[in-house]
């Protein structure tokens, strides 16, 4: 665990996880490799997060922090259910924090409960008057009223705020955000200027602000371009976000002549090269792509260069040549992680989903690596909504973290929903369901196991431990209705259909939706 702390804290989050996992798989009681686990899933956008997070709380149920930890991270990834579970179990006593109120007043938010959330907002306020960022959450959730008097006082706050180096820029982002919603473009502009000239903003700030007066037609943006332009061709990391930029607003022939005035050191960065290339595809200029590719060596890259020929090869129609330069492209890559890893990504944004998952399983092969390529042919698979690839993900994910309760829960269920190992996805479903009885995506798990196999009285009582706010999970709801639909109460079958709607269902899912439509039709 301390090299996992001294790696988080360099940011080296792949050594950082690889020391937590190990920790976790010494001492699975190990509440510290739970909660570093979950900050690393949390800086990677991963909703694991919230696993690690659930973890932590069952090892310390009545810990204030981890739970706020875990509706915090639910929050963050738009689990509201899961949130409002985590701080129902916070004591009233301990209810008097300003994180808390915080965290209650963005909860009530997803439920579109204004009232409450101005409450907790205030509440925060007050119980850290001092505090300018909670100062300035009640600031922004006055921006966003109808009541032209309250945004008027979120307005000033925001501007007073302006002056407080922990949230300055913050401030500007509510400030620009507001004026950007209500179409004020005279002070999106200000505004704008002023993020662009603040030395302490980060360099994504500053092109931030670019795109605001770039958008906006503004006479500023021809001045705040060319400083922009100098500060740029100072460093190779400013001049690639740079020349994205300008790849991102339809301005790549002028990325292509300003690397021009680039010295020779810096043109020899292959993430320039990179996003330069992308500049030359986007123009469509194949032949000028080919000859920079030709050029200068691309050392350990040597693969993604490779690749970049296999995409003039596409675009220019060389059919033979594209499969062989992409296949020259992944054996170059020699089984690099991080190699593989760079070619799986470009495959993905020039639209090769097949080769790219292709790649992400030669990944999934590779023991340091296979977590994350799992992690992300999963998240693939969901947005395709392809179950099967969802249960080829979760068998290996299966092997890899057979203690990993989520996985467990969604390995059975993807299971059950195909057909497949339906005795080991009940037995699954029943354990889990067991030790956590409250959890309501287990408990959907197992009474649709049981709903399976003929038991529609058991799968019902069931879902009748859950609450009101559970149900009407809208991924709970479409199986609610479902049962209900086959035990033949109609009413409460269509209303629990209705907010399933709300759901981003499977094939398989929809199918029983339907069927339990139809079903009701008849009835």
């Amino acid at each position: 665990m301390r090299q996992a702390h001294v790696s988080f804290d360099k940011s080296d989050l792949r050594w950082a996880s690889m020391a937590a996992q190990r920790a976790y798989a010494i001492d699975p009681t190990s509440i510290d490799a739970c909660r570093t686990l979950a900050s690393i899933a949390e800086k990677q956008q991963s909703v694991e997060a919230i696993d690690w997070r659930r973890r932590a709380v069952e090892l310390e149920p009545n810990s204030f922090g981890d739970r706020l930890a875990l509706a915090d991270s639910a929050l963050r990834f738009d689990q509201p259910a899961a949130a409002a579970e985590a701080i129902a179990g916070i004591e009233t006593a301990q209810q008097n924090d300003a994180h808390y109120q915080s965290t209650a007043a963005h909860l009530a938010l997803t439920k579109n409960d204004l009232v409450a959330a101005e409450k907790h907002f205030l509440e925060a306020v007050r119980l850290a008057p001092n505090d300018p960022e909670k100062r300035l959450e009640l600031a922004e959730f006055q921006l966003r009223s109808d009541d032209r008097a309250k945004r008027e006082k979120g307005r000033v706050l925001a501007q007073a705020l302006k002056s407080s180096p922990k949230v300055q820029l913050s401030a500007l982002h509510v400030l620009i955000n507001d004026a950007m919603r209500w179409r004020y473009d005279s002070s999106s502009v200000e505004l704008a200027k002023e993020l662009e000239a603040l030395p302490a903003a980060p360099f994504s700030d500053r092109l931030f602000a670019l795109d605001i007066l770039h958008r906006l037609n503004a006479a500023a943006f021809t001045g705040a371009l060319t400083r922009l332009e100098s500060e740029s061709a100072q460093s190779a990391e400013k001049a690639i976000a740079f020349i994205n930029w300008l790849n991102g607003h339809s301005l790549a022939l002028l990325a292509i002549d300003w690397s021009k005035r680039l010295s020779p050191e810096m043109m020899n960065t292959v993430s320039l090269r990179f996003a330069l290339a992308n500049s030359y595809a986007q123009v469509g200029d194949w032949p000028a792509l080919k000859t920079m590719l030709g050029r200068g060596s691309w050392g350990s890259a040597e693969s993604l260069r490779l690749a970049l020929l296999a995409k003039v090869a596409r675009e220019t129609g060389d059919a033979d040549s594209f499969e062989k330069d992409w296949v020259n492209a992944v054996e170059r890559a020699e089984n690099d992680p991080e190699r593989l890893n760079v070619l799986q990504k470009v495959a993905f944004q020039w639209h090769w989903p097949e080769k790219a998952t292709a790649v992400l399983w030669m990944l999934a092969d590779i023991p340091d690596a296979q977590r994350e390529a799992l992690q992300n042919l999963y998240r693939y698979y969901t947005d395709r909504r392809d179950t099967s690839g969802l249960y080829r993900t979760l068998s290996r994910l299966m092997a890899l973290m057979p203690e990993d309760k989520g996985i467990r829960n969604n390995f059975a269920q993807i299971s059950l929903l195909l057909h497949t190992e339906a005795s080991r996805a009940k037995e699954i479903a029943r354990s889990l369901h067991e030790t956590h009885p409250r959890e309501a995506a287990y408990a959907s798990t197992y009474a649709f196991a049981l709903y399976q196999a003929g038991d529609i009285k058991g799968a019902l009582k069931v879902m009748g431990q859950l609450t009101t706010e559970q149900l009407e999970d809208p991924s709970v709801a479409a199986y609610y209705g479902v049962f209900l639909a086959t035990a033949g109460q109609a009413d409460e079958a269509t209303h629990y259909l209705q907010l399933g709607d709300k759901a981003k269902l499977l094939p398989e899912e929809e199918a029983l939706a339907a069927r339990a439509r139809s079903s009701l039709a008849r009835q």
